[in-house]
């Protein structure tokens, strides 16, 4: 079924006609910097007196301003997403994924720019936006050809009456996405849900509201009739409890902290009157994934890999490693060589704009909160390198490995999300299993070696939804690597897979007695 189905490639920005594309699209973004972007609810741009104020990470400067949805506006983008439904819920299978194509092919023709908006929001580089990028083309092809085979129906046993087994959408959703990922896992909750059938109301992060309406413009475009994609920017305090409550909100598609996952998972458990089902929770909510490198591992291989799945993008990913697990006779080595790529890292620091490897992090908040760990690791371990940082200009913190944890060291155990690295020693493979499966979450994890038995093990007792062997922890690809976990990481819910679709479905069997 996956036969015809490929990857999007990559920009290669060393190539000099994209380079000036993208550099033609940065001067796009800056004659549109400081506008002000509407609620889009039913085809309708609605202005409102509150405004999110988007800020550039890497400058402080104002990106633009995204209007605030309230309660009431909220509760207008539910019913009519809910109205769209019942007219977009019947439209033939293919002509939904005809405009899910559609919206692939848009989202290609306008790349350059909305990299270049990503760029400007995240503080990601050119190479790690375009690669959202393709992440999104990949989900929207792979959810196509998904949508496709379920509208066969589920194979049923032959008998001589009529049967058959049918999918069917199941209503209006909640699309929450990360600012880490705006484009990505904004493009890829919206084509679930719209190619099964159903209609969503997207609430995106108040860090990255751009590159989010610029997407359901494309939305437009592509041909999705009015009120199938909504868009609500809005803080969680006006409108997050009251949208996952909503009677009329079917599932809830989410990925960001656990805090606020747990909550959401909490909040749509409650039967609000008028509720006629369970609503369905998607939710992937982060991690405090480990790399174990034992004794015979490539300590080169295993430290550039530790250093890249740590402090590239800042180690703003749910799948970062914050966790070095080593073999106590390689673990002088290991942090060597792990100290000798971060320095690497550390030389090309910079704004995104400017293409540099590392760039800020996300906001003041989350600068406040890492450089608070930072000083915990001060009293938890040894800062052998980094630990310093500056928010002169933008939210830069250095690369920072710390050694001499202990395993129930806070910075063992809880999620930092920012360049943090603690390197934690083991004497045995058995301790680095039970080390690395101490925690709550259960998202990513890789193992360094080079001894079958090791390998063999970790396939069974390591606990994480996605397991690496001798490659870093994270850069996940669309149906290369089915993504997600569980325990405290989530539902498990594999993005891009077939399966993942049946998330907004509901399965109806039929029967007709012919005699």
């Amino acid at each position: 079924m996956l036969k015809g189905f490929k990857n999007a490639a990559e920009l290669d920005f060393s190539d000099n006609t994209n380079k000036e594309k993208i550099l033609e699209a940065f001067q796009q973004v800056d004659k549109e910097k400081g506008s002000t972007y509407p609620l889009i609810i039913g085809g309708e741009r609605i202005q409102t007196e509150k405004k999110i104020t988007s800020l550039s990470p890497a400058t402080k400067e104002v990106l633009g301003y995204a209007c605030s949805c309230s309660q009431d506006l909220a509760k207008k983008a539910i019913e009519t997403a809910n109205e769209a439904f019942k007219t977009w819920s019947v439209t033939p299978a293919e002509e939904r994924i005809r405009c899910l194509r559609r919206l692939a092919a848009l989202l290609d023709e306008n790349r350059y720019i909305i990299d270049a908006w990503n760029v400007e929001e995240s503080g990601k580089n050119w190479g790690e936006a375009d690669g959202e990028l393709c992440e999104a083309l990949d989900f929207f092809n792979s959810y196509a050809m998904h949508m496709a085979d379920l509208d066969k129906g589920l194979e049923l046993v032959p008998t001589d009456e009529y049967t058959k087994c049918i999918y069917i959408p199941i209503g209006v959703g909640v699309a929450v996405p990360p600012w880490n990922f705006p484009l990505s896992l904004l493009g890829g909750m919206v084509a679930a849900a719209v190619v099964t059938g159903n209609t969503i109301v997207c609430k995106p992060s108040s860090d990255t509201p751009i590159v989010a309406y610029k997407f359901v413009e494309l939305c437009e475009k592509a041909g999705f009739p009015a009120g199938v994609v909504n868009y609500i920017p809005g803080s969680g305090s006006d409108i997050g409890d009251y949208i996952v409550e909503h009677p009329l909100t079917r599932f809830v598609n989410f990925t960001g902290s656990k805090e606020v996952g747990c909550r959401i998972n909490e909040h749509a458990a409650k039967i609000s009157e008028g509720q006629k089902w369970i609503k369905r929770v998607v939710a992937e909510m982060g991690g405090k994934n480990a790399i174990i490198v034992d004794s015979s591992a490539d300590i080169k291989k295993a430290a550039e890999g530790i250093a890249s799945s740590a402090f590239t993008f800042q180690g703003q990913k749910c799948s970062a490693c914050s966790r070095a697990i080593v073999m106590a006779d390689k673990y002088d080595e290991l942090v060597e060589e792990v100290i000798k790529c971060a320095k690497a890292l550390k030389e090309k620091q910079g704004s995104g704009r400017d293409n540099m490897a590392m760039g800020p992090v996300i906001n003041a908040a989350a600068y406040k909160r890492i450089t608070g760990y930072i000083d915990v690791a001060k009293e938890e371990g040894d800062i052998v390198y980094g630990g310093t940082y500056s928010d002169a200009v933008g939210y830069y913190i250095d690369p920072t490995i710390v050694t001499n944890v202990t395993r129930d060291a806070r910075i063992a155990n809880e999620e930092i999300f920012g360049p943090v690295l603690a390197v934690i020693k083991v004497n045995s493979f058995d301790e680095a299993l039970d080390i690395a499966n101490q925690t709550e979450y259960g998202l990513t994890g890789s193992v360094y070696s080079e001894t079958r038995e090791n390998i063999q093990k970790a396939k069974v007792q390591f606990q994480v939804g996605n397991l690496y062997f001798n490659r870093k922890s994270t850069a996940a690809v669309v149906l290369q690597h089915p993504f997600g976990g569980f325990n405290m990481s989530g539902t498990d819910a594999k993005t891009g897979t077939r399966d993942y679709l049946t998330n907004f479905l509901n399965l109806k069997s039929v029967t007709e007695d012919l005699r």
